[in-house]
């Protein structure tokens, strides 16, 4: 029998924020819990996500207030309840099926809630189970992936934590929707110092483990790739520091590429959007969704215009070979066919046998 989970900084089971009350916790991670909440106004469940990065703050005693754990913890809590708040406005501008939907966000207890649309579902972590995915799966819950990331980066944002557990699957619908960005968590860390809390090993591309790594829509890409890579392999792939600091001494990436590890298994197109999706090097990556889309349909790409051009090369050399071998059947025939005397010398034969036939003909008469 399993033991009932405790979390012990978390609000008792109905607690009231405004016309939400507490039914229980969903979980708990190093920058806050998620509560599952009645909305007693509409009649409906929402999910509240209560900031309490657990480095860096403590619930009072007694008491419902989030406070810093120490006077050296002070600036990095409200730098990140900054983050926080600010985070939650942006996601609220987001209206796509595949984004978790914000509904609104509360300001209580010297912390901030985040109000989201309760998802009725698993996340992929639990349905995976260290079990492989099927191609018809991973297209069916990719594809609609990659039009919500699209929205989110035309609006200069970036999830910067797409994993497992951060991709719900409805029940019912078996619609895929990202949820849990982690920019707000990103910048605290990369104020604090903390790396642990702004990576995932394996998911975290490399530009991600230092504060000045150029991050854009090919950082969402290289761990949307680890995703991928870990439903074809059943593992997750090797952390992009190690994959460096082996090619630093040998020149050589040790991650197995996708082609290799799901050939016979998976299209040729997806695993060589696997691949190119987690290129260590940044520039190496697509550097949009649309780019790393067409890879994954099986778009023409720099590589299939240079089978093209050999293909070119090819055929140029084949007409070249046609041509030769044409010219030298002409000449075969030639050397087969017998030859004619010249028109000048068979005149002069023709003449010749004229004059003989009439000097006969005389001689006959006379005689």
């Amino acid at each position: 029998m399993n033991k009932k989970k405790s979390y012990y900084n978390a609000l008792p089971t109905g607690y009231r924020l405004e016309q939400y009350q507490i039914i229980k916790v969903l979980g708990a991670g190093g920058f806050g819990i998620a509560y599952l909440a009645d909305d007693t106004r509409l009649n409906t469940q929402v999910v509240l996500k209560e900031y309490l990065p657990n480095d860096i703050s403590v619930r009072e005693q007694d008491t419902s207030r989030v406070l810093p754990k120490d006077s050296n913890s002070h600036e990095d809590y409200e730098l990140g309840l900054k983050e926080y708040i600010k985070e939650a406005r942006t996601i609220a501008k987001f209206d796509h099926p595949n984004i978790v939907q914000v509904k609104n966000y509360i300001e209580a207890n010297n912390t901030a809630y985040i109000v989201m649309n309760y998802i009725d579902g698993s996340n992929l972590s639990e349905l995976a189970q260290g079990e492989t995915a099927t191609e018809a799966e991973i297209r069916h819950i990719l594809l609609p992936l990659l039009e919500g990331l699209k929205e989110v980066h035309n609006q200069n944002y970036l999830h910067r934590d797409i994993k497992l557990s951060n991709i719900f699957i409805q029940h019912k619908s078996r619609k895929p929707i990202l949820i849990d960005f982690g920019a707000a968590r990103f910048n605290l860390g990369i104020h604090s110092k903390s790396i642990t809390s702004i990576v995932t090993p394996g998911y975290s591309p490399y530009e991600q483990y230092y504060s000045k790594g150029k991050q854009g829509a090919w950082t969402d890409i290289y761990a949307l790739g680890a995703v991928l890579y870990r439903l074809i392999s059943g593992h997750s792939p090797l952390e992009s520091p190690a994959r460096i600091m082996a090619k630093e001494e040998n020149g050589i990436d040790p991650l197995v590429p996708a082609v290799k590890l799901g050939k016979n298994k998976y299209s040729r197109s997806l695993l060589r959007a696997i691949d190119v999706a987690l290129a260590v090097k940044p520039s190496q990556r697509p550097q949009t969704i649309q780019a790393f889309k067409k890879i994954l349909l099986g778009s023409k790409t720099i590589e299939n215009r240079d089978e093209f051009n050999v293909v070119k090369k090819l055929a140029k050399s084949k007409k070249n070979i046609e041509k030769i071998n044409k010219n030298q059947a002409t000449q075969r025939s030639r050397r087969i066919t017998p030859s004619t005397p010249p028109k000048s010398k068979l005149s002069i034969f023709v003449f010749l046998i004229i004059v003989f036939t009439v000097a006969i003909g005389g001689w006959w008469v006379n005689y």
